[in-house]
């Protein structure tokens, strides 16, 4: 027989299953929402080790736009990465719509002719980085505005870049770091107009593929310990 307190605990397992259940068949975007937690403010977010573990590089995109807001909010936090003497040497050239597609256009061309020179045997990834461009729907153009030549002012730049592929994996979008940018760099710094070096791009949009995660080395395997 079933006593009743015992009655009163199945009957709120049952409750809860028909809460939970429903939440299992939302899209992915109330589900990513549901891998957050709290902070002490009761604003949602995520928590480190999912982002730096559960971020992809992504090289499809679904065709959605992405609103600057969001953009704003990446783009802020790669504001709020260290930098060698507080030089804050990131800039960044946001480019969506006709903008964007201009600018893929000419690196496009630019890379037909380089290929021309060097032969398609030595493009590398460079032609299948220019269609990401493409497909995505926003492009960041990352710049390094460091005027002492230093090393430092690369790596802050960097650091910038890692900020904000973690906050876009947070806000739910995806992103792909482009190195390829350097095929072409003279004809793209022409192009834009800017004084600065140029040290990346960053595609920018919902992903339409979930990458399994890569192998990596162990920490034993590229870190000695001395004492």
């Amino acid at each position: 027989m079933i006593r009743a307190y015992e009655l009163q605990n199945v009957m709120a397992l049952l409750g809860s299953v028909r809460l939970t259940f429903p939440a299992i068949l939302q899209n992915k975007e109330e589900g990513f929402k549901n891998r957050r937690s709290k902070n002490s403010f009761g604003l949602m977010k995520m928590k480190l080790d999912e982002a730096l573990k559960g971020r992809r590089s992504i090289r499809k995109y679904r065709d959605q736009s992405v609103s600057m807001d969001l953009v704003r909010q990446i783009l802020e936090a790669g504001t709020w990465a260290p930098s060698a003497k507080n030089g804050q040497q990131w800039r960044f050239t946001v480019l969506t719509g006709d903008a964007k597609k201009k600018l893929t256009d000419l690196f496009r061309r630019e890379l037909e002719v380089v290929s021309g020179r060097i032969g398609p045997n030595n493009m590398g990834s460079s032609f299948s980085s220019c269609s990401i461009m493409e497909e995505a729907p926003v492009l960041v153009i990352v710049w390094n505005a460091g005027a002492m030549g230093w090393e430092t002012e690369i790596q802050s730049v960097a650091a910038a870049i890692q900020n904000m592929l973690l906050k876009a994996y947070a806000l739910g979008l995806g992103t792909l770091w482009i190195g390829d940018i350097f095929y072409t760099t003279e004809a793209l710094k022409r192009y834009l107009g800017k004084p600065w070096k140029l040290t990346a791009a960053v595609a920018l949009g919902w992903p339409a593929e979930e990458p399994k995660p890569r192998p990596r080395k162990s920490v034993d395997d590229v870190t000695d310990f001395l004492t």
